[in-house]
């Protein structure tokens, strides 16, 4: 642990903080307590599906649900928070999220989880405001990656030591106490929006018709498609190795419940402290670069993960594994640098729209995939991420 806080400290040595805001400190605040109640069930919620009689694939379409859900989500929340107060909005999307561990904690089969991972996707008209709001708070714009990652690294924070809370709670009050005391919480993280001030779009800005007629802006246009369209194809296959991965654990690696908290813990201290770094190597090389080295991460985590037994290993597997999950910030701060203003949550919804609808389809052909050999999977997830490095590296750029 003291190694831990040694390493927490070198790594934000330098950190922009001053370009944090008391608003984005709220989220990061909402973050932390939202994530710690969401975090009690959702990484061994697999597990949960499986017990409600759910076979492989079944497992796979309540997945599928819910990123369907949320790929129809980000599209209208991103013309919402050009037009309307971005505060509102992110109390108002959190709520859903509230509701979605109710409904599963009253679930007696999978298919009557479906409604809940709805409410969970419609939570996501929400994300592109949260975007917004830290872009727009953001002066300097060349910190966008650090402050990003670091405010969405606090999600993952509270997620180092929720699932392993969130199994000891299971073991004395039952999974259905715990989904009830998760909603619970975050209806607390949803209570901290009441404080953030008012942020209204600023409708001063050129109109987006006014901003494509010249050539420099419809590159900036043809630059958003080109990364967005990446973080689609990249999300699919990173989506078809994520889903099976604590079923994998459970039934084929044979840990038991405390280990396979474990490496859910860990997982999340790599998508954290991996995080933030990725947003400071955006900051000062290149996001493109970063990027290929959050893909290089998740070939290097997954290949070890069915080939190898010894618990300590897959331990050190789960913090690389966790590094591969910056990706989306990273995306999110190179959209937010060339996004007009008043246009600005439609810009940013765009890769998260197509991004969830590519794990709208994943989980389905994963699950198909694990049905006739788990390997398969997770084999099918790393055979694209080769040729996606080297497309960021060479054709993703961040300048016209």
């Amino acid at each position: 642990m003291s190694k831990m806080i040694i390493c927490g400290q070198a790594l934000l040595k330098g950190f922009p903080f001053k370009a944090f805001t008391r608003d984005i400190w709220l989220i990061c605040l909402s973050n932390i307590i939202g994530a710690f109640g969401e975090g009690l069930y959702f990484w061994v919620f697999p597990i949960y599906i499986r017990t409600l009689q759910a076979d492989y694939i079944q497992l796979g379409l309540v997945f599928s649900a819910l990123f369907g859900a949320s790929a129809l989500a980000p599209l209208p929340g991103g013309l919402l928070a050009d037009r309307f107060d971005r505060k509102k909005i992110l109390i108002l999307a959190w709520i859903p999220w509230v509701l979605s561990p109710l409904v599963y904690s009253f679930a007696s089969d999978w298919t009557q989880l479906i409604p809940g991972t709805i409410l969970w996707g419609i939570s996501m008209i929400g994300v592109p405001a949260a975007n917004s709001y830290i872009i727009t708070s953001v002066v300097d714009k060349t910190k966008l990656a650090s402050v990003l990652s670091f405010v969405w690294s606090c999600y993952s924070f509270s997620y180092i030591f929720a699932p392993t809370v969130g199994g000891y709670l299971a073991a004395v009050i039952g999974m259905r106490w715990v989904l009830r005391v998760s909603a619970f919480l975050t209806a607390v993280a949803t209570g901290v929006f009441l404080f953030l001030r008012s942020q209204h779009p600023n409708k001063g800005e050129r109109t987006f018709q006014e901003l494509t007629s010249s050539n420099e802006e419809k590159k900036l246009w043809h630059m958003l498609l080109l990364w967005s369209a990446f973080f689609a194809a990249v999300t699919f296959f990173m989506s078809v190795g994520r889903t099976f991965v604590q079923t994998f654990l459970d039934e084929v690696v044979g840990l038991n419940e405390f280990y396979i908290g474990l490496f859910g813990s860990i997982n999340f201290a790599g998508i954290t402290f991996i995080g933030i770094a990725m947003g400071r190597l955006g900051d000062k090389w290149k996001k493109s670069g970063a990027l290929s080295v959050c893909l290089l991460l998740y070939v290097v985590s997954i290949v070890p993960m069915f080939m190898i037994r010894e618990t300590s290993v897959l331990m050190f597997v789960a913090f690389l594994f966790g590094g591969s999950a910056a990706t989306g910030s990273l995306v999110s701060s190179f959209v937010g640098t060339i996004a007009p203003e008043n246009k600005r949550g439609l810009w940013v919804s765009i890769p998260q729209t197509l991004s969830l609808s590519a794990a709208f389809v994943a989980p389905y052909l994963a699950g198909y995939l694990y049905t006739l050999k788990p390997e398969y999977a997770f084999i099918f997830s790393v055979s694209a991420l080769p040729l996606l490095m080297l497309f960021a590296l060479v054709k993703l750029k961040e300048r016209s």
